[in-house]
């Protein structure tokens, strides 16, 4: 009575051996047989990061906070990553994640091996999340889902403190074919500086906060969304002035760089930066006839502890994988201009008759004597 049970224990065991090792003994097509691909995962760094940086802070008189900007920005605009997160979704399974790979990079590029069943995946890749605490992927589970969300706070968000990564690829898997593919890597934050002449003011400290930027990225579909209107708190970004003779910061090279008059700025001027999400591309609202696409609110502390808001309207978008670096000046009561008064403009031959505007912003609104009132709260 007891043979054909222990014969039947035995023929399963060897059954499920056999498919462990040859994945199936019936369907020669073993749809169910993981193939062997290669990942070829490489971080695709293109930013306008020199060239923001030369047009904004390109003089030698500039120098001292361009240098200490780039240092701010190290671990953001950088060109290696340290892990790697990459989900396979397929798509005879209606989307949903059959098999996830994580891996070390330490590198802008590596080569990776993983084992997966042949059919037609929708990767979705993400890097570097564990050096941005206040960012996590969601809803993996489902390729349409899936998303890097900003975690919501009742106070502003710190600023990111490095690049987060993102890719996606369609893949295609077959039978017994090994195959290799390239995974390239593009930054999902970005960053923007404001830089402020403070000639005019005597300033105890300032604090800035930038409005209206993404909160979450759809990784599949490439695209952000702004339900919470998320608030990142820009940290101070400190410069030290170099003790240089008048010849060192002559303007020979190109006298109308930027603007004429920033170069003659006497104390160190005043900088911070934050790092979050884009901006919306396009906005439907306007400060007279310009777009005011997203904001930053300068709170200025004067030396009788006054404090004066700003609402800085920008008009241009804040890209994805890029730099903004907006200049301007503090006035006497700390409101923000972003074209101060000034001796008359005397231009060399052939010179403009003023020198160009920043026109990335659109308006400011001051508030003087401002005193803190309802916190930003988004809803949960």
């Amino acid at each position: 009575m007891k043979f054909p049970r222990i014969f039947s224990i035995v023929a399963l065991c060897v059954l499920a051996g056999a498919a462990l090792s040859g994945c199936a003994l019936v369907d020669e097509r073993q749809d169910d047989c993981p193939e062997e691909i290669t990942l070829a995962c490489s971080i695709n760094m293109v930013n306008n990061e020199e060239e923001e940086l030369d047009e904004k802070l390109g003089t030698p008189h500039d120098r001292p906070l361009r240098e200490a900007l780039e240092d701010y920005l190290t671990d953001v605009f950088a060109t290696t990553t340290h892990e790697v997160d990459l989900l396979f979704y397929d798509q005879r399974s209606r989307g949903k994640m059959t098999y996830r790979h994580k891996d070390v990079m330490d590198a802008g590029q590596k080569v990776i091996t993983v084992r997966v069943p042949a059919s037609d995946y929708r990767v979705v890749g993400v890097s570097n999340l564990s050096a941005v605490p206040m960012l996590s992927l969601k809803d993996e589970e489902s390729s349409a889902g899936a998303a890097v969300v900003q975690k919501l706070s009742a106070k502003a968000v710190p600023s990111h403190p490095a690049a987060a990564f993102t890719a996606r690829k369609r893949i295609l898997v077959r039978d017994r074919d090994d195959q290799e593919f390239d995974m390239y890597f593009y930054m999902a934050n970005s960053a923007a500086a404001l830089v402020l002449n403070r000639d005019s003011c005597d300033v105890k400290s300032i604090r800035a906060e930038y409005i209206g930027l993404g909160d979450t990225f759809k990784v599949l579909d490439s695209a952000y969304s702004f339900d919470q209107q998320a608030v990142i708190q820009a940290d101070n970004v400190d410069a030290s002035p170099y003790a240089v003779s008048e010849e060192d910061v002559s303007m020979e090279a190109d006298p109308f760089i930027y603007d004429i008059f920033w170069e003659l700025w006497t104390k160190m001027p005043l900088m911070v930066c934050g790092v979050g999400f884009p901006s919306p591309n396009v906005s439907s609202e306007v400060v007279g006839i310009y777009p005011k696409i997203w904001t930053i609110d300068l709170y200025v502390t004067l030396e009788d502890d006054s404090v004066t808001r700003s609402q800085i309207y920008i008009g241009r978008p804040l890209v994805a994988g890029s730099l903004m670096i907006i200049k301007g000046w503090i006035c006497a009561d700390g409101s923000f201009t972003p074209r101060p008064e000034h001796e008359p403009y005397n231009p060399g031959p052939g010179g403009p008759d003023e020198p160009p505007a920043d026109t990335t912003v659109v308006g400011v609104s001051v508030t003087l004597k401002w005193k803190q009132g309802t916190e930003y709260n988004p809803s949960v």
